[in-house]
């Protein structure tokens, strides 16, 4: 099934919640972790385009752990005991590097709240999901912030949706939510009823089943959709 990127779909009437994700909607954490694999790799590479096709790789096989560190250390001829150790240190020493909030993220937030209450939901265990969002300082711009271990129910199970429209008291078909995940976001909110919108930063054919309600590729591409102004 494909979608038209960016596709030019009016959101009405304008919701009274609109939800959040955060990994991939609001911050770069793809960007985050090719930052870190890149710093746990760099001493046991002379080369660049070697390290750079050992990043590569690495991001291939798996988005978190070390676990396949020695499978593209070998295979990149870089293994020993040592390298191995301290590449895993190295990768796990700063579970947050080069995590940043996308450009749009805050300017987008500000617009919406001005005619919908916000909220966040967000798969992963505590002690990983609130230190991120102290560091990004975004926390506070939200009515209320759900992460899936606190409150018991991981994305797509409708429960956390569910609690989310409870905070806010409001009826699903009156929220959307804005997530980047095909196995998560969008069936997710489309299980509690809730308008279903994919966050598309990487301009990809959408691979699922059910499509989203709306598609945009940016938070921006999201105000045109709720009719609200935009920075140029």
């Amino acid at each position: 099934m494909t979608i038209p990127r960016g596709r030019a779909i009016r959101i009405e009437p304008l919701p009274r919640l609109v939800l959040f994700d955060l990994d991939d909607t609001l911050c770069d954490h793809d960007r985050s972790l090719e930052i870190r694999v890149r710093h746990a790799f760099e001493p046991f590479f002379d080369d660049e385009d070697a390290l750079n096709r050992a990043v590569l790789r690495s991001l291939e096989l798996a988005h978190e752990g070390t676990a396949h560190f020695e499978v593209v250390l070998a295979e990149f001829g870089a293994l020993t005991d040592t390298a191995l150790e301290h590449a895993a240190e190295r990768y796990i020493s700063d579970r947050y590097r080069g995590l940043e909030l996308f450009d749009d993220a805050l300017f987008a937030i500000e617009a919406v709240k001005h005619v919908a209450e916000v909220g966040m939901i967000t798969n992963g265990p505590t002690d990983i999901q609130q230190p991120k969002l102290d560091l990004l300082e975004i926390e506070p711009l939200f009515s209320f912030v759900l992460i899936s271990e606190s409150v018991g129910f991981w994305k797509p199970d409708p429960r956390i949706f569910q609690l989310a429209l409870e905070q806010a008291e409001v009826e699903p078909h009156q929220a959307i939510y804005v997530g980047d995940s095909v196995i998560a976001d969008v069936p997710g909110a489309h299980a509690a009823g809730v308008g279903a919108v994919w966050m598309n930063r990487r301009g990809i054919d959408w691979p699922g089943e059910r499509a989203p309600d709306v598609e945009v590729r940016d938070l921006f591409e999201l105000l045109t959709a709720l009719g609200l102004e935009q920075a140029e």
